[in-house]
């Protein structure tokens, strides 16, 4: 089991470094993480209607996907629209939020046409759901690739500062995972969340947090080079946050499973399960670093 994820760990670690380096020195764009980030939807979609079944609940599948990956398309558009502009900002702020109001209201259709009306409201609700859990609290993520330093999306300065700002987030949020699992497999004895998440201590979930903390240290650090937007107290402050919230994501989604009586979305990622349970830290981490680092700025 350590061995898989170690393997499969390191092949999705190298795949992901290649594609940022890729969009940052190459393309000088997001095109490959909007990319990887379609595919992560896609993925996670099917695992998560799947879950939606388990539980009894009838669901717009085909429907939910679409949307999720048109949204990726459409998010790609909003983010390279001028900021000096207000009238493509607004454009921009229409077209992204009708989308989603469109994937909603067009579900209601679909409920209207199946005639299936006592399962209509479970239907509609895990639909809306996998819409905003899969697709729109990660999308944040990507929002934040394009963060500039004056805390404009798309402004003066976005391409470095982004990239920075889009590996600090997912740096602190899985390390702070890798730091409670292999301290809690060496020292935790007091279950932190013994019926919703079994494998998590008291002391792993500490030691994932403190990590975090002097992972954010090290990413201050001059010669790294990351973080040094920032004074050292909000340095601290971004890691135990972004730590946190990766740590809330996993246990969001192990309430998920739980409810569909599962021990993992899915099967494809040796080591790991399936595609929500790599990335369940980032559905809550990604728009805590968003408003976050803004914040900060």
């Amino acid at each position: 089991m350590l061995q898989q994820r170690l393997l499969a760990g390191s092949v999705m670690i190298a795949a992901l470094i290649g594609v940022l380096c890729l969009d940052y020195y190459v393309l000088h764009d997001s095109q490959l993480l909007h990319v990887l980030f379609l595919g992560g939807v896609c993925m996670s979609m099917l695992e998560f209607w799947k879950m939606c079944r388990a539980t009894g609940h009838q669901t717009f599948s085909v429907w939910g996907t679409f949307c999720g990956c048109a949204l990726v398309a459409v998010h790609y558009v909003c983010v390279h629209q001028p900021q000096a502009n207000a009238q493509a900002q607004q454009f921009s702020a229409n077209l992204f939020n009708g989308s989603i109001a469109l994937a909603i209201l067009g579900a209601f259709i679909l409920a209207a046409k199946r005639h299936q009306f006592e399962a209509s409201l479970g239907a509609l609700a895990v639909t809306c759901l996998g819409l905003l859990y899969i697709f729109f609290l990660p999308s944040f993520v990507l929002t934040l690739r394009h963060l500039s330093p004056s805390g404009l999306v798309g402004g003066l300065g976005w391409e470095e500062f982004g990239h920075k700002m889009v590996v600090a987030t997912i740096v602190l949020a899985k390390g702070c995972d890798v730091w409670a699992f292999l301290i809690g497999k060496m020292l935790g004895k007091h279950k932190a969340f013994p019926q919703l998440s079994p494998g998590k201590t008291i002391e792993g979930l500490a030691a994932g947090l403190i990590g975090s903390v002097l992972t954010a240290l090290f990413l201050h650090w001059a010669p790294i080079g990351i973080l040094t937007h920032f004074s050292i107290a909000k340095t601290c402050v971004i890691g135990f946050c972004i730590g946190f919230a990766g740590i809330m994501g996993d246990l969001s989604e192990s309430l998920l499973k739980r409810s569909a009586g599962a021990k993992d979305a899915g099967m494809v990622i040796p080591g790991f399960g399936g595609a929500m349970d790599v990335v369940d830290s980032l559905m809550v981490a990604g728009p805590v670093a968003y408003f976050l680092i803004q914040a900060m700025l």
